[in-house]
């Protein structure tokens, strides 16, 4: 169903995944976008008049700000097979999009099904970040508490290996992303609309998650709702006044708002094989 702008709705079925228009809030979004590559759900590019599978390969890089130049970060690689595969990608982020969402607290961990080599190197720089592959996960990742570090303007080439009957020798590479710097953020005086601000990149190809979480009903034990957005990367947005009666009702304990900067590309190596890399970073703001 279509809502008029600005209004929101609560949550139906917690794990419907439903597209958003501009400035609509609508049922839920899963929150982990960028974990879209493994789903077998939407359409790919990759044409499906062949009935045999696609190949997908998936390169993920995760980072948390250490200082306003630099971050620290993890990645992970797969490769499996679908007829076909949502491919989340920052560069369509044109307009602004929110909903009401459930918070998903459950633990995901990426595994893939294919083979493409006895490792995946990084290339950052003059810096070189080996992930081993890990045979009981089919996945290639460096350990995690060995995280890599990276300068703001960095780009990364991951370099693929191949094999023969797994996934082919391939390389694709991106800017990463750089450290998310929020402004200050204040609770905001009742018909009055949530002010966000951030360091906006000069990269259009860069999006913006937003998750403001809080307690609904206030009894509840923890952060169970929130208002999800995708937004453009330009260092502003306004969550409506309309939309924020159980935000404002919740405990200031139980709020909290957590903006992840994320940028994509792909490279479609041949009509059937398509090749992904993600790379974010996430600050979470407490109240005051």
């Amino acid at each position: 169903m279509m809502l008029a702008p600005f209004r929101f709705r609560r949550p139906v079925i917690a794990s419907q995944v439903m597209m958003l228009a501009p400035f609509r809030f609508r049922r839920p979004v899963i929150a982990s976008l960028l974990a879209a590559t493994t789903a077998a759900a939407a359409c790919s590019k990759l044409t499906e008049s062949n009935p045999t599978a696609n190949r997908y390969g998936a390169v993920n890089i995760t980072a948390h700000g250490s200082s306003a130049s630099s971050a620290s970060a993890n990645a992970t690689v797969i490769f499996f097979e679908a007829f076909s595969a949502a491919v989340p990608s920052s560069v369509l982020q044109a307009t602004d999009q929110c909903a009401y969402a459930t918070v998903d607290t459950a633990k995901t961990f990426t595994t893939g099904v294919k083979k493409a080599g006895d490792q995946v190197t990084l290339s950052i720089g003059t810096k070189t970040v080996t992930l081993p592959y890990e045979s009981g996960t089919f996945r290639y990742a460096n350990a995690a508490t060995s995280p890599f570090v990276y300068s703001s303007g960095d780009a990364v080439v991951a370099n693929i290996p191949g094999a023969t009957d797994g996934f082919p020798s391939a390389s694709i590479s991106v800017r990463l992303a750089e450290t998310l710097i929020p402004g200050a953020v204040a609770i905001p005086a009742p018909a009055a609309p949530l002010s966000v601000t951030w360091n906006a990149s000069s990269d259009t190809t860069a999006a913006i998650l937003l998750s403001l979480k809080y307690n609904n009903p206030t009894t509840s034990s923890y952060p169970n709702e929130q208002i999800f957005c995708s937004l453009k990367d330009d260092g502003k947005f306004e969550i409506p006044a309309s939309g924020l009666t159980a935000f404002l009702a919740a405990p200031n304990a139980s709020r909290s708002l957590r903006l992840t900067r994320w940028r994509t590309r792909e490279s479609l190596l041949d009509p059937k094989t398509i090749l992904h890399i993600a790379t974010s970073i996430d600050t979470t703001v407490k109240f005051p």
